[in-house]
Order: C-alpha cells, then structure tokens, then sequence
C-alpha cells in the first residue's frame, strides 16, 4: 500500500495530465445550483414588446419562492434566443407556442397573454384602409393584399403554408418604413404590441393607421421556454405561474399591460375572422388561450385585490 505522502503527488500528477473542464461546462454546472436566471427581455429604447414577458417572469419566480434573481439583458431575433437557451447562454426565453415542439427546450405550456397575441389588427397607409376594411373573405385577403413580416419570425412558413402572401424584411422598424414606402399593403400586429407602436413616429406612429372593422384570430402566444440545463427553473416557473393564476397577481399584471389596448382596439365592434388551419402543436392549451372569452367580458379586469408587480 503506498504511503499516503507518497501518493497526493501522484494523484497531483494524475489531474495534471487531465483535460481542464471547458468554461462553458464549468458555466453550466454553476448554473444547475444558481438562483441566477437570464433572461433575453429588454428592446431598443422605445421598443416595449418585451416588457410584459419580462415583468411576468420576475411574477412568476417571486410566487415560486426561494430567492431566484432574474437578469434583464438585450433582446434577441428569435432564432437567436433558440440558439442561446440550447447553449446554455440564456436560461430562459419567450418563443411562439409554434415553436415548442421543434425547439428542444423544457416548455412551460402555459399562454403568456391568453392568447392575446394570436388577435390581430392590421396597420396599413390611410390610402388602403378602406379597401381592407371591406374585404369579403379571408380568402381575399390573402388573393389580393401582401402582408409584410418580419422574416425571422417563427410563424413566417405557418402563414405562408395558409396562402397568406408575404413580404418580408430583417429589422422592425424598418417594416414600418417598407409600408409608408408601398412596399406591401398592411402588417399584422398583436394588440398587445400595437399601442406603443402608434405612439412612436418611427413605428406605427406615422402615416398608418389601423384598419377598423375587422381583426384577425388564431391560437398564437408565446411560452416560458427554458434551457435544458435547467429543469429546476422551469418547475419553479410552472409552480410560480400556477400560483399567480390563482391569487389574482397575474390577472393584475395583463390588466395594468393589456386593459387599455384592448379598449382601445374595440374588438366587440369589429368582424373577428378565424385563420383556419393554423398548426396546433400537440399538447397545446387551447382552453388557456382563452382571450376572445376576456373580449366578451369584463370580468377578467376586476381581479381580486393584489398588489400589482413593481
């Protein structure tokens, strides 16, 4: 038996000898035991389709307890924030429930706006309005309108696939620019983004208007998805989501983000035409995305009484 003296500067010399563990394994293996959570959420000045997912999170980890600590850092197209959460460069992201089988990510099935997103206006030049207005079938829509679009969105091939026919372009306010310029004849927009964008005049907030009348509905939303180092975040986000459902926090927080858009968007006096066949993942919550049920009712925006999120 080797003598105990003799056998630590054998054993130095053995780990020597052995390959140093790379940084970004060293990165992850801390990231399994942290309570630091990364989160791809903050736009350009101005740009606040990111807020509500962000302020939710924060909710959301605070109602599952155990001194989690989100970090806000710059936004990311979404392919990249695919990629981030794969790698372990993120911990969590917001991607289209489109997304969630094909992503290889832990999924927190779980609507994030009730599927507020999936309920469309469309912006288009004053010029062209009227027409849009008065489009008899879906099927005109897509046969004699082109509809700009971001062409790293998730849903770009869905929309296609539908016969939807699309221009597209690489930077958001840019597709505001292609517009006004005539480039395509209306976008498509969530009602949860377009406020802040008609109050920017490098958005919406020039030169376009929204077409009344009518809105677009499908089952789109974003979900928590979280990388796969970290199981114990996302049942910690599951847990957190579920409680906030039920004390009323999370109805505060869509009230103090979405009540005014969506009073503003008069969606009960507008024709809500259902996008048939847009693809429905399995396992999809459609009775979570239950936001044409909140058009018809009030209900949703006298939640019990909380403290809303600072």
């Amino acid at each position: 038996m080797p003598r105990p003296w003799l056998a630590l500067p054998m054993l130095l010399a053995a780990l020597a000898l052995c390959p140093a563990l790379p940084v970004a394994a060293q990165s992850a293996t801390a990231a399994s035991t942290t309570r630091e959570v990364r989160f791809p959420g903050r736009g350009e000045p101005g740009d606040q389709r990111f807020d509500f997912s962000a302020e939710l999170l924060v909710l959301v980890l605070q109602r599952a307890g155990g001194g989690w600590k989100v970090e806000i850092i710059d936004a990311m197209k979404q392919p990249r924030a695919l990629q981030a959460a794969r790698q372990g460069d993120v911990d969590v992201v917001a991607l289209p429930n489109l997304a969630s089988d094909r992503s290889r990510l832990i999924v927190v099935r779980k609507p994030l706006r009730r599927g507020l997103l999936g309920m469309r206006l469309l912006l288009a030049r004053p010029a062209d309005a009227e027409r849009l207005m008065r489009i008899e079938s879906l099927e005109s829509l897509k046969r004699d309108f082109v509809m700009g679009y971001g062409d790293t969105w998730m849903d770009r091939e869905a929309l296609t696939d539908l016969g939807f026919r699309l221009s597209t372009g690489n930077n958001y306010p840019g597709l505001f620019d292609m517009l006004r310029a005539g480039r395509f004849d209306y976008l498509n927009r969530g009602v949860n983004e377009l406020g802040p964008e008609l109050a920017d005049p490098r958005l919406a907030g020039s030169g376009l208007v929204v077409v009344p009348g009518i809105a677009l509905y499908y089952p789109l939303d974003d979900y928590f998805h979280v990388t796969p180092r970290r199981p114990d975040l996302a049942r910690a986000i599951e847990r957190g989501f579920q409680r906030a459902l039920e004390d009323g926090s999370y109805s505060a927080l869509f009230q103090k983000h979405f009540e005014a858009a969506m009073r503003e968007a008069r969606l009960q006096e507008r024709s809500i035409i259902h996008v048939s066949g847009y693809p429905v993942p399995p396992g999809t919550p459609l009775e979570d995305f239950d936001v044409l049920g909140l058009v018809r009712s009030t209900a949703v925006f006298n939640p019990p009484s909380v403290n809303a999120p600072r």
